[in-house]
């Protein structure tokens, strides 16, 4: 939600304070505009609605989309493994980037519904924040269980940032993937340096949960 309808907001916030400024000045601009700039502007301010316009759009599809992706059903289609790979694949290809993929699971294994889905959705928030973020080239996605541990982790080659911005109170989609990941007795860890690319990881326990279930 903050990703996809937070920027959609944020968007909308600037073109209302811009629409709102150039009305402030129409007052002051009307005695001395000539008719011809006086329609160029309000060329310009049709074009700042009609964008608007489409953002409130997107917004709803957005909301719609949301609802339904709440259970994505990738996961009833692949399973967890599957949708995992499919998820990077679309990722890279949208992005353009190189995708380096090791997995090494019992893909017999069937997660628990809840924990299946929490694995995919921070997945998903790992490779989000390497297209908002990272500007890399080449993403490297490692899933690998052992010792009864599920280790899933993507590392990128792009900008890298300091350790205290993934710390901060506003980054929501880290929090959301701690949050996540503590539920189920996991942690993220996550290494970055500015210029040395990102490395976030899971760490989950998959035996007892498998057992409770």
């Amino acid at each position: 939600v903050h990703d996809e309808l937070g920027s959609l907001l944020v968007a909308l916030k600037m073109d209302v304070g811009w629409l709102d400024k150039r009305l402030s000045e129409q007052e002051q601009r009307a005695a001395v505009e000539a008719p011809g700039q006086r329609d160029n502007m309000r060329g310009k301010m049709r074009e700042k609605c009609q964008n608007m316009s489409r953002l409130i759009e997107n917004a709803v599809v957005n909301v719609g989309r949301i609802i339904t992706d709440l259970r994505p059903s990738i996961l009833d289609h692949q399973g967890l493994w599957g949708a995992l790979e499919w998820q990077a694949q679309e990722f890279v290809q949208s992005a353009e980037q190189q995708l380096k993929w090791c997995m090494e699971v019992n893909e017999q294994r069937e997660l628990p519904e809840p924990m299946a889905m929490a694995v995919f959705r921070i997945f998903q928030e790992m490779l989000s924040n390497v297209g908002r973020h990272a500007r890399a080239r080449t993403v490297d996605v490692d899933i690998v269980e052992r010792e009864g541990w599920l280790h899933l982790s993507v590392e990128d080659d792009g900008c890298g940032a300091l350790p205290q911005v993934f710390e901060s109170p506003q980054a929501y989609g880290i929090l959301g993937m701690r949050e996540r990941a503590r539920h189920f007795g996991g942690v993220i860890d996550i290494d970055s340096q500015p210029g040395r690319g990102t490395r976030m990881r899971l760490s989950m326990p998959l035996a007892a949960h498998e057992v409770a279930a």
